[in-house]
This record gives C-alpha cells, structure tokens and sequence, in this order.
C-alpha cells in the first residue's frame, strides 16, 4: 500500500491510532491471513516494508546480554592473547585497547542511533538500503549485507577455533595430549553444528540463556581478574605493563607491527551490531536495542581493560608463556598465578564462555542471512526463505551459516596460519560493513534521516564523520602481513578471501542481482523487492478491526 504527500501522513496517523489499541481478530478470518498491527513494534515494521513473522521474545534486557554475550570480550582477548603478547607486547595491547575503545564507543553511537529509526533483522545492510539515494541504494545495502554476512560467519568460526584451542590447552593441562590440527578442525566444526542446533529453539528460550550468560561471563571476568592479581607470589611491574614492548612477527618496524597489533582489540569489539540483529524480537526495539548497543559497548571496554591489564601484571616471561607445553599464553599465566588445579579451572570458566559466544556469534549471522534473503539479496533465496511455523526462527538461514562456517573452519586443514586469517576476515567484515551506513548517514542522508528514540543530537554529523573514517582507515590494515618472511604457508590469506567474496558478489550482481534485487523496501518508494506487507485479506482484516 504506497501513498504520498497527505495521504502518507494520514496513513502514519492512523498507524499510530492502530499500534495505541489492542484489538481482537475477527473469528471469520483464517488464522495465516490474520496480520494485525498489535503494537508500535508491528506497526514500526510495516513502516519499514515487512510483516511481523519473528517472534518477539526478547526484552530490554535480554537484547543487552545477547548483545554483550555476542561481542564477548573476554573471549575474544582470550583466544587471541597469544597473537597479542607477540605482535606488539603489553604497551600495544594496553594503549591499543584504549585507542580502539574510544573510537568504538563512537562508533557504537552512532549504530545506536541508527537502529532506533530502522529496527530491523538486517540491521547495518538494512540500513545502508535506507541511507543511500534511491538509485544506489540497492548497491549500496547489497554489498554492506556481503560484507557483514562475512564477518559474522568468520566470527562464528574464530570462536569455533579458539574453543578448541582451550579446549585443547585444558586437555594438555589434565595430562593428556594436544589436538592435532585436523582434529582440532573437526572438533570445531562439531561445536558450531551443536550451537547450530540450539538455534533451532525459540528465541525467549534463548533469551533466558543469554542472561546466564552474561552473568558468567562477568562473573568469570571477576574471579580471572582477582586471581591473577591476588594469587600470584610475584607480580609483574608497571613499567611492563604499560611501557614495554615484545616483537616476534620477524618485522622491523616498532610502528608496522603495532599498527597490526590491534587486531587483537578490534576483533574483540567487533559484532556489538548483534542487538540490532534481534531488533525484529525485542520489544520496544526502537529504545531497547539501541542502549543495548551502547551499555554493550561501554562495559566491554571497562570489562577488557580491566582483563588484559589484570593478565599482564601476572605473565612473569613472555618466551616462557609463548612456548609453554600448553601451547596457550593465557594457560601458562594461569599456571604461575594460581597452580595447576587452579588454572585447570580459569581455563574452564573461559572454555564456557566461549560456548556462549559462539552460540550467541551464529544467532547474530543467521538473522543477517535471513534478512538477506528475505530481500533476495542471496543465491537460492526463494529456498532459503522460510521461518518454522512452531519455533518462528530461520532454520533454512541457520543450516546455511552452518555450512559457511564449516567451509571457513576446513581452511584449517590447509593452512596453519588459518586462525590468523579467519580471525581478521571476521574484522574487516565487520569494520566495512559497520563504516558504509554511518558514512551514508552523514553524506546522502544528511538531510533525510529521521531521528528515533535515540538521537544524538547536534553531535551526531560530527561523530558519523569520526567513525568512518577510523574504520575506513583500519579495515586496511588487516590485509597485511602478520609475519615475516612471508611464505605461501604463513602469508595473510585474508586478502584473498575478501577478494574472492567480493568477485563472487560482484559477479553475481553484475549478471543476475542487479536486474531484480531493489534492496529493503524504503517508505518513500514505490517499488519494493517483496510482496506488500499490507495487501487483500491482511489490509481488509486491518481495516475491518480498526472500525470495530
């Protein structure tokens, strides 16, 4: 149902008069063709172009601890302090993390403020559609949508790798013996099925367990921090912590390698979009899901900082953690700190934590695909799209983020720097996807956007402005080198993945996508790449329950 000038805002009056009352269907009506505009959520949806057809829930709350559990910062600095402690040493990883937090927490401004005016599944891919002018917006939210599908999946198998790897250190650290690579692999690969599989239940049931989560892994941050500080005989100085420097990548320059050094903190601060995900089964999604972000993002840097200085002061040798039986720095900081049994079970706490996020990790990338191909965006998306009629959740999306990952974790049995790639892959996703729509908003839709609940204010243009060009400008460097000399079995094989998404996508839409794919559906156009959300017996069944 498209309208304009006056009658436009008379359909946005009476959008509001419907979503203010709660109305009974008519018995008369079957029950598939009863689309009723129940709430603000619904009737936010039809303003954006879909019908509701998730279910709604989640609440306030649950969409900040799926949000935090998703990011995961404590996992996240975790797997990846061994690549921390090497490419740069304690100073990088501490003033990196200062320096990323800053710029993220703008950043997580400004998404804040932009999913309160488009709370939608696609979240930074539906937004882009939105943003950009209408002829480039069907290019502008189909690369975004690419570029945040991949981030997410290489999300999902970075913390399928670092479970394993944990897992594989509390193994060594019991008695018995490391995996393997391939073993590991197929390990990795067998925990994204399980977490595959609990995302086939319904979302409030999710949600409750996300609560959990959260609360362990704040509880964990506690008990890790208070450990390493309090336990050990001897601790490390500040000078360490804060001044010192360590460089085993094989390059020269201080300054390279701390510039590739904070890929340690922005994969940890990457995925904090997860809530504007779930934004289609939050209630109040236009207020719950952009503070999600926000406190999200704030208490994950407090939380990260807080970890990795804690750690620091407890790692006495940094050779002696690096190359320890474990093969694990973090196992090897806990071993000196508190004693075998102690560590044994820090390592346990973290090793569930990680469960936890990767669950949380493949939920975020399964609504991306959903949304996608709710738009046609993807191949095969007449299948692809289809929601449980019991459960209401994607199981067709979730089966093809599944196999995705599955195909990113056998890198592993290629390559044993696939780690290293997959882990920045999952960056640079993020990073481009995140720059496109904050940089349509202070550019194409400068004079368009209409606040929501959550606004920034006079802040928000100049804000946008430092957001994107800090993640423009740090996308780049996660396709350098990590370590030198470069050979074809340690080279940084992110390059060429990106490269290769990008010329499938790009083919793709140069010989089909582009001839039929609109984009998400805009309310200021007339054309939409979906059926109307309010046509023939669901705009009768609105109509004849508004008038009753």
């Amino acid at each position: 149902r498209r309208v304009h000038g006056e009658e436009k805002e008379e359909e946005e009056d009476s959008m509001s008069f419907v979503a203010t009352e709660v109305y009974v269907a008519p018995t008369s009506v079957p029950q598939e063709d009863q689309y009723l505009l129940l709430n603000e959520d619904d009737a936010e949806m039809n303003r954006l172009g879909y019908k509701q057809e998730l279910l709604r829930g989640f609440s306030g709350l649950m969409s900040f601890t799926f949000c935090f559990t998703a990011v995961a910062v404590l996992s996240s600095i975790s797997i990846l302090f061994n690549f921390g402690l090497s490419t740069g040493g304690p100073a990088v990883m501490v003033w990196g993390w200062v320096i990323s937090s800053a710029f993220t927490i703008i950043v997580g401004l400004c998404m804040a403020e932009i999913c309160s005016t488009y709370p939608s599944a696609g979240s930074v891919y539906h937004w882009a559609g939105q943003l950009a002018r209408r002829e480039h917006a069907p290019l502008a939210s189909y690369v975004t949508g690419w570029f945040n599908f991949l981030g997410n999946a290489a999300g999902d198998a970075t913390f399928a790798y670092g479970f394993v790897q944990l897992l594989s250190a509390a193994v060594s650290l019991g008695g018995g013996s490391a995996f393997d690579n391939d073993t590991g692999v197929w390990i990795a690969i067998a925990v994204c099925l399980a977490w595959s599989l609990q995302n086939a239940t319904r979302i409030d049931q999710q949600g409750w367990l996300n609560n959990f989560a959260a609360l362990w892994q704040l509880g964990t941050a506690v008990v890790v921090i208070v450990s390493v500080l309090v336990a050990p005989p001897e601790r490390q100085t500040p000078e360490f912590v804060f001044a010192s420097t360590y460089n085993t990548t094989g390059f020269g320059s201080m300054t390279y390698v701390c510039c590739i050094g904070l890929l340690m903190a922005l994969f940890s601060f990457s995925g904090y979009e997860a809530g504007a995900h779930m934004a289609e089964e939050t209630r109040d999604a236009g207020t719950a899901a952009p503070w999600g972000v926000v406190i999200c993002v704030v208490l994950s840097a407090v939380t990260g900082l807080l970890y990795i200085v804690g750690l620091l002061f407890a790692t006495l040798n940094i050779d002696d953690a690096l190359n320890g039986q474990s093969q694990s720095a973090l196992v090897e900081v806990f071993l000196d700190a508190v004693g075998k049994p102690g560590a044994l079970a820090l390592t346990s706490l973290l090793i569930v934590n990680l469960y936890f996020s990767g669950m949380s990790s493949l939920t975020v990338t399964s609504r991306i695909c959903f949304a996608m191909v709710r738009d046609n965006a993807l191949p095969g998306s007449s299948f692809l799209y289809a929601v449980n009629p019991v459960t209401k959740m994607p199981l067709r999306a979730v089966a093809l983020v599944f196999v995705l990952d599955a195909a990113l974790l056998a890198l592993g049995f290629v390559n044993s720097t696939a780690f290293s790639a997959v882990t920045s892959i999952s960056t640079i996703g993020y990073q481009i996807s995140y720059a496109i729509p904050i940089f349509l908003r202070v550019t194409d839709g400068k004079t368009s956007f209409r606040q929501g609940k959550f606004s920034l204010g006079r802040w928000s243009l100049p804000l946008g402005w430092i957001a994107s060009l800090w993640l423009i400008g740090s996308s780049f460097l996660f396709l350098l080198p990590t370590v030198s000399p470069v050979t074809p079995s340690s080279m940084n094989y992110c390059g060429v993945v990106v490269c290769g998404t990008l010329i499938l996508c790009g083919v793709y839409w140069w010989t089909l996508a582009r001839h039929w794919f609109k984009g998400p559906p805009r309310p200021d156009s007339d054309t939409n790449c979906l059926e109307e959300p309010l046509t023939g017996s669901r705009a009768s069944s609105v109509h004849n329950v508004k008038h009753m």
